[in-house]
């Protein structure tokens, strides 16, 4: 009964919202006078200019950048195993898994665009110019500096996917049998370990092609405006105060919704094609370590550059927004601001001062009411044993955001609850519960039951049991997952405009609309907010583990 009203809490909306999404789709709508089902809007849709570029766009960004992560983090875990190296790995990539997507969006902007910090950085004495120069860089034409912000923040998400992965699979033997027939580490890790990450990694791809596909805050900084991806198009379309487009919006979610499926079924495909393809080319007589050292050199060292080149340009670029938010003046070509100064900040404390408590007080509340769920959910199902409902919990996340997020503000606004804290919430947990799960979940499942067995000798109840044993030797996860948490619900953005009906300012809503054109001393501040925010929650779930399990050998961390 715990786990079905988990799943009523959260496929509920979400049901609702694809009826609210299809229903006005073909036509029936009766506040708006739709009262016959029809074609029409998707007519309609077909009709809009541009059309066929945006939906290239949204496909080509999402297909490329969710390529590049995928197989960038692969390399680059088959190049650092069993070095000793992946809790280095962890630190490294932490930083980027906390920060929200709108803060690396905002600081490619800052980086990238004509007048940004590496156009300064190298004039005049490289480039000669003593004005920003007449480029267009950010945003380009084909999306691809999106493409690279995908990448910086997806590559540490499959990275860390993978290293959770790898935790239940047995690599040394399978390598070592490769190394026997005469394959290098690489090649090996391609015939014997690729295929078995392949499996479990598939719903972490997925999420993050849907999502890609969907992304609507990077792409309004990032992407082209003529035309936009079709996610950005589609909510211009909700806004449009023509209401005949309260139609033609729907049609574009659905065919959306369509799109994505489309896409997931031919990564499905393809990625099995590629893999089996490369192995039959390894097969065929490349033996990495032998027949072409130089070439596997060349390869690693390029790869290796490949990985780090966006995440380092992600570094740099919040780097960038943390300067513009302590600036009062920087004149082009200074490299640096010409006077220092907090003058800014008197309208941020203004302006961002409400919208950063409601972030922080959603994200804590958020996080903390689905890591509760997410134990009721595993404790539950370790009772009886069964996993099949489990996949219905990633849902949400395998739809486009704004193909049932509409239908769902109707549903809101039908029960009253449009605009209130609560409801948004509620919105909030039905994506932050499936990454509780994606992150507590493989360590609640490895957990020893040897322990409750000796407790339950000793006389302790099934609750101390759980209280005492289980979930004080589960600190580490259980707080991992709700800073995970927390930094899932600091970047929610369409779920946040939506659920709210625009009345509840966040950090994201807010660096949204200044990134439109305010003053790029405030969008810093909110950068760096965005920045801290998630950051000092992970410092502080670290710092309490290590507090709690340091008188413990066995867990020092």
């Amino acid at each position: 009964m715990v786990r079905l009203a988990i799943l009523l809490l959260c496929l509920l909306p979400v049901t609702a919202g694809l009826l609210g999404a299809v229903l006005p789709a073909l036509g029936w709508f009766p506040p708006l006078g739709g009262t016959h089902f029809s074609f029409q809007p998707f007519a309609d849709f077909l009709a809009e200019p541009g059309l066929r570029r945006s939906l290239w766009l949204s496909l080509s960004i999402a297909f490329i950048s969710t390529f590049l992560s995928y197989w960038l983090a692969m390399f680059l875990l088959a190049l650092i195993y069993g070095q000793g190296q992946s809790g280095f790995l962890f630190r490294l990539i932490s930083p980027l898994l906390s920060v929200p997507h709108i803060t690396i969006a905002v600081g490619f902007l800052f980086l990238l665009q004509p007048s940004g910090w590496l156009s300064r950085l190298a004039s005049p004495w490289l480039t000669g110019w003593q004005r920003p120069p007449n480029l267009n860089i950010v945003p380009d034409e084909n999306g691809g500096v999106l493409v690279l912000a995908l990448i910086a923040k997806e590559l540490p998400f499959l990275l860390l996917m993978g290293l959770s992965a790898l935790s239940q699979i047995n690599v040394r033997p399978l390598l070592d049998s490769a190394a026997t027939l005469g394959y290098g580490p690489l090649a090996g890790w391609l015939h014997l370990v690729q295929p078995q990450l392949a499996g479990p990694l598939r719903l972490a791809v997925l999420i993050v092609m849907v999502f890609a596909i969907s992304v609507v805050d990077m792409a309004i900084i990032l992407a082209p405006s003529t035309p936009a991806p079709l996610a950005v198009r589609i909510l211009t379309w909700f806004r449009d105060p023509d209401l005949s487009y309260q139609f033609v919006a729907p049609a574009a979610a659905v065919m959306q919704l369509g799109c994505a499926l489309l896409a997931c079924m031919a990564w499905i495909g393809l990625d099995g094609a590629l893999l089996r393809g490369l192995a039959r080319f390894s097969a065929a007589g490349w033996r990495f370590n032998y027949l072409l050292p130089l070439l596997v050199s060349l390869l690693k060292k390029f790869g290796l550059f490949l990985c780090l080149w966006p995440c380092v340009m992600a570094v740099l670029g919040m780097l960038a927004a943390i300067i513009w938010a302590f600036a009062d003046i920087w004149r082009y070509p200074s490299a640096l601001p010409d006077k220092w100064g907090v003058a800014a900040w008197e309208y941020a404390y203004i302006s961002l001062g409400q919208a950063s408590l409601n972030s922080l007080i959603l994200g804590l509340v958020s996080a903390g009411v689905c890591v509760v769920l997410a134990l009721l959910w595993l404790q539950t199902q370790a009772a009886c044993g069964d996993t099949h409902f489990e996949r219905l919990i990633y849902i949400p996340l395998l739809l486009p955001q704004i193909a049932f997020l509409f239908g769902m503000q109707i549903l809101l606004i039908w029960l009253g609850f449009d605009g209130v804290f609560l409801a948004l919430i509620w919105a909030h947990c039905l994506f932050v519960f499936p990454y509780v799960m994606l992150s507590l979940a493989p360590s609640w499942r490895r957990f020893d039951n040897r322990y409750l067995a000796i407790a339950a000798t000793l006389g302790a109840g099934p609750i101390r049991r759980f209280l005492s044993i289980k979930l004080s030797m589960m600190t580490l996860p259980v707080l991992t997952a709700f800073a995970v948490g927390f930094a899932v619900s600091s970047a929610l953005y369409l779920p946040t405009i939506f659920a709210s009906n625009g009345r509840v300012m966040t950090l994201t809503t807010e660096a949204v609309t200044l990134a439109a054109g305010a003053g790029r001393q405030n969008l810093g501040i909110a950068t760096l907010m965005q920045m801290v925010l998630p950051l000092l929650v992970f410092l502080i779930c670290d710092r309490l583990a290590r507090a709690r399990l340091a008188r413990f050998s066995f867990f020092k961390l």
